[in-house]
């Protein structure tokens, strides 16, 4: 079978763990179709930043443009592969581009991949959006979704689980998240903010991340504590980590949690797809 990953950077670790679940060791990134060697060179970089761990876990790693990734399953004969498009960060700041995004890659994928994995929740979209996508894309597309059938709606909720997150909330409604991959790729307190607002505090103008004194003023006002998510006993005890998350509680003058995050629903996707 060839799967089809189409993710958000920030979930490069529950990625990981389904690529090792798969069981499949040929892993092809998609690299965009042009001639402009500086896009080229932008898509390389985060591709590497994404997979800087992965080789280590047995995978053939290649980075191809989508035809040349689908004419090496022909002469090679693949029977099972992953294919990984990997989206940069700060998509959810432009919720139509992002949906405009997800779905052009669905199409183009869908010639080369008997389904597809999304790696986001909704991000801004509209659930009927989102799932009108879903519904029209020509393979299965599979999606994070909360046990009641909805999608869940950021990479918070699919990190923690909804309940975990709306507990959490219930505990401190002035909670922030932060995830490893998130603060390894933003360590400034204030650009972690800017990039993360539009998930956290909800739907606000997409020019609200530039306001400054606003930022600050709803964090002071409305923020009293950062959820530190980890994985493993290595994401616990990351020097870089625990400074980036130190450093943010310090410069707002808030509480640290910490909070075990898990992989479990991305991988609940793969498990799905045995059974289409």
């Amino acid at each position: 079978m060839h799967i089809g990953i189409i993710t958000c950077e920030i979930l490069r670790k529950e990625i990981q763990e389904v690529l090792k679940k798969s069981g499949v060791n040929e892993l092809f990134f998609v690299l965009p179709e042009t001639t402009n060697s500086v896009i080229t060179v932008q898509h390389q970089t985060l591709i590497d930043r994404f997979s800087s761990e992965f080789a280590a876990d047995g995978f053939r790693i290649n980075e191809q443009t989508l035809e040349k990734i689908k004419r090496e399953i022909r002469d090679r004969h693949l029977e099972d592969s992953v294919i990984v498009k990997v989206l940069e960060l700060r998509m959810h700041d432009y919720p139509d581009q992002l949906r405009a995004e997800i779905e052009e890659s669905i199409t183009t994928m869908s010639s080369v991949v008997d389904c597809i994995l999304l790696g986001y929740g909704l991000c801004g979209i509209t659930a009927g959006a989102m799932e009108r996508v879903i519904n029209e894309a020509p393979v299965p597309v599979f999606i994070p979704r909360h046990r009641d059938g909805t999608i869940l709606n950021n990479c918070i909720e699919i990190a923690l689980g909804r309940e975990k997150v709306q507990s959490l909330l219930e505990e401190e409604v002035g909670t922030f998240f932060m995830s490893p991959v998130g603060a390894a790729l933003i360590k400034e307190p204030q650009v972690i903010l800017e990039s993360s607002i539009n998930i956290i505090a909800g739907r606000m103008n997409r020019h609200a991340a530039t306001d400054t004194p606003r930022i600050i003023k709803l964090m002071k006002n409305h923020y009293y504590r950062v959820v530190k998510i980890w994985y493993s006993e290595a994401d616990k005890n990351d020097e870089e980590y625990r400074r980036t998350v130190e450093n943010f509680a310090r410069t707002f003058n808030l509480e640290i949690k910490l909070v075990n995050g898990s992989a479990r629903i991305m991988c609940e996707l793969l498990d799905a797809v045995k059974f289409t």
